[in-house]
């Protein structure tokens, strides 16, 4: 595969070797990559420092397999300014599509969803609503779409006045006083279906919705950037 000039943004880097770094990207016409960017960290120092994270890219690379290596790479814009907390909500989306999205699989509508998020966080506006939708494109684009808008046994569409729980694997269920799941009300499901209207309650419910979807499709995997989140949260707190 030789690729010239491909919008995209780093997710994550690690170092490779002595001088190297290996970077996951996620790009507008081929997705997630995997990219070998050699001697980087000795010899090409501009070029490093371009390669950070919410810095929209034109990315140029060659390879036969699953590792591509990196030719030539050039800003394609001013990079997202993504201070304090919303740095840390960055971080988070990054790893999410490091850990959820397939190798070479191509979404452009949720390459296009990502940059809408990015603009969000820099925008100083409210980060939780900005990680809830970003979280529902991203499932909805994985296939695991939350299927929201009716009962999953019955086929009844749901009512604001009513409550309900999620499974994961099932869908929507209506909710009984005394039940172990996590509720949420008909208003915060409606509020999540229009993508707007969203007040402190249905932003808490909708919040634990997505917890739990996102846990069971990690796997149980942990989220390093969730850590870091509630580090930050406990050291400013004491």
């Amino acid at each position: 595969m030789n690729v010239d000039l491909q919008l995209g943004f780093i997710l994550h880097q690690r170092p490779y070797r002595e001088t190297s770094v290996l970077l996951d990207i996620y790009s507008q016409d081929y997705g997630r990559l995997s990219i070998l960017a050699k001697g980087v960290r000795r010899k090409k120092r501009s070029q490093a420092g371009l390669l950070q994270l919410y810095q929209p890219l034109l990315l140029s690379w060659f390879g036969r397999s699953d590792l591509q290596v990196l030719n030539a790479v050039e800003a394609s814009g001013p990079a997202y300014l993504l201070q304090a907390e919303s740095a840390l909500c960055g971080l988070y989306i990054n790893e999410l599509m490091v850990k959820l999205l397939p190798l070479c699989e191509t979404e452009p509508e949720l390459f296009d969803a990502y940059q809408q998020a990015l603009l969000g966080l820099q925008s100083g506006g409210n980060n939780e609503i900005t990680l809830r939708l970003f979280e529902k494109h991203l499932l909805s684009h994985l296939g695991y779409g939350l299927v929201i808008e009716h009962e999953a046994e019955t086929g009844v569409k749901i009512a604001v006045e009513e409550s309900y729980y999620y499974v994961a694997d099932t869908g929507l269920h209506r909710w009984q006083p005394g039940m172990r799941f996590n509720r949420i009300s008909g208003v915060s499901l409606q509020h999540l279906i229009d993508e707007q209207g969203f007040d402190k309650t249905s932003l808490k419910e909708i919040k634990q919705l997505m917890r739990m979807v996102i846990h069971f499709y990690l796997a149980g995997a942990p989220l390093r950037s969730r850590d870091l989140f509630h580090q930050q949260h406990s050291t400013t707190t004491h």
